[in-house]
């Protein structure tokens, strides 16, 4: 008896790897199309009786085409559920289908809207987001490294919104930002009176951040003195504002972050040896992206959704040629650098796409250099996906090649030409014709 079938219409240019396992584990047949132009040549194709689901992101669920669509699947099946969802929050499909959602289970606690979307599926990356998660629910010192553009602050702020401190403050700093004259009275506080033109009490960030988390970004930069400082707070709790005699306590989580090898920072520039194993215990090293490679696309296509929601226009895509250098590009500044090119990119661009010609001119410097390796990949890509596309037509018409090319829309000859190109010689079908 053949698999009931569902669609996922997705405009986004990102993997659903996740739903459509959830789908397939429950005998399901998943064809997943990436416009609604492919979902109707492909629903062609497939007995209508058999088509259970349709699950469609909200913005293709608009227009006449759709209302047209709509109409003919209501018309063909009329126990067909329709479904649509937001498509950035595809966590709602796994609500749907019944089962917890992996990015609501590791990336957003209950009524905390502040937690980050933390988007990615790198092996490396999930082991890091589900370290991140043991870490955050326990209350302790955590250390984050990586490059810079990594993302720790956001990694920070993750852990603090699955804490038991969620509820109260996150306060940020970036230490290298701060004058090293500075620093003390700025992490620490100061009383009135204890310096020329200290004329009133001032909170420092230990207290500004009491009961909840304080992020301390570039900690390898401290001055050997506030090191020592920092150290014998996160061993007592006790700290003194400059101009006090007497010790105050504080109930604060602190994640220090570097983009340093502290490792190295101890013999070079003599960062203490005491501090950095305090920290150490619980560390969380964040990879660069070049690393992350699957995980470009997921980010570029959340960066896109941004940047048209901020910009108020339509919903961009990627050229296959775009697409492939993104892809090859080695990103130095990591996820900072990749968002900032394409919010850029987003808003000079004239079409429906995003072309090479709407990066920034380093990108299409480095364009330029490996113009034959990433036009390759491009054409390739653009096969690969006309392959796929052709086999599964055949093998839901069970190999009937005429049905199959009406289905595509293209003719009978097309097809033979292109079986023969891509040498398509066996499918898991039933019959040939």
């Amino acid at each position: 008896m053949a698999k009931p079938i569902v669609f996922v219409i997705h405009s986004l240019d990102s993997s659903l790897a996740s739903v459509s396992k959830l789908l397939e584990a429950r005998d399901f047949s998943v064809h997943m199309s990436r416009s609604l132009a492919e979902a109707e040549r492909v629903y062609s194709a497939f007995p209508t009786e058999q088509v259970k689901f349709i699950f469609a992101d909200v913005t293709v669920c608009c227009g006449d085409s759709w209302r047209r669509f709509e109409e003919r699947v209501r018309d063909g099946a009329a126990d067909t559920v329709i479904v649509g969802y937001h498509p950035r929050h595809t966590q709602q499909l796994h609500t749907l289908l019944g089962y917890p959602s992996p990015s609501a289970d590791e990336g957003r606690p209950a009524n905390n809207p502040k937690t980050p979307e933390m988007i990615g599926e790198a092996p490396q990356f999930r082991e890091t987001l589900h370290l991140a998660s043991r870490y955050a629910n326990h209350d302790i010192t955590v250390l984050i490294t990586g490059e810079t553009g990594t993302g720790k602050e956001v990694m920070a702020q993750f852990i603090h919104c699955r804490g038991p401190r969620a509820n109260k403050s996150f306060v940020g700093c970036n230490m290298t930002a701060i004058p090293e004259t500075l620093v003390e009275s700025e992490l620490f506080g100061y009383a009135r009176g204890a310096f020329t033109g200290a004329d009133r009490n001032k909170k420092g960030l230990i207290e500004a951040a009491e009961g909840g988390t304080l992020f301390l970004d570039e900690i390898g930069d401290l001055a050997p003195a506030i090191q020592l400082k920092l150290l014998r707070f996160l061993e007592t709790r006790e700290y003194y504002k400059v101009g006090e005699a007497s010790p105050r306590t504080s109930d604060v989580r602190i994640i220090a972050a570097t983009n340093k090898e502290l490792e190295d920072a101890i013999k070079s520039t003599g960062f203490r040896k005491d501090l950095y194993f305090r920290l150490n215990s619980a560390r969380i090293i964040l990879p660069p992206l070049r690393e992350r490679k699957e995980d470009i696309i997921l980010l570029v296509a959340n960066f896109i959704y941004q940047a048209c929601q901020q910009y108020q226009t339509a919903l961009k895509k990627l050229s296959s040629s775009a697409k492939e250098l993104l892809l090859d590009y080695p990103w130095p500044g990591n996820i900072r650098e990749l968002k900032s090119v394409i919010e850029s990119a987003t808003m000079v661009s004239n079409g429906d796409y995003i072309t090479i010609s709407d990066l920034p001119m380093n990108l299409q410097q480095y364009a330029a250099g490996h113009r034959e390796e990433i036009a390759s990949k491009a054409i390739r890509n653009i096969e690969e996906g006309e392959r796929s596309l052709i086999e599964e037509a055949l093998r839901h018409t069970q190999g009937n090649k005429v049905k199959a090319a009406e289905a595509l829309g293209i003719s009978t000859r097309t097809l033979y030409r292109k079986i023969e190109k891509f040498a398509i010689t066996r499918l898991d079908i039933s019959q040939e014709h």
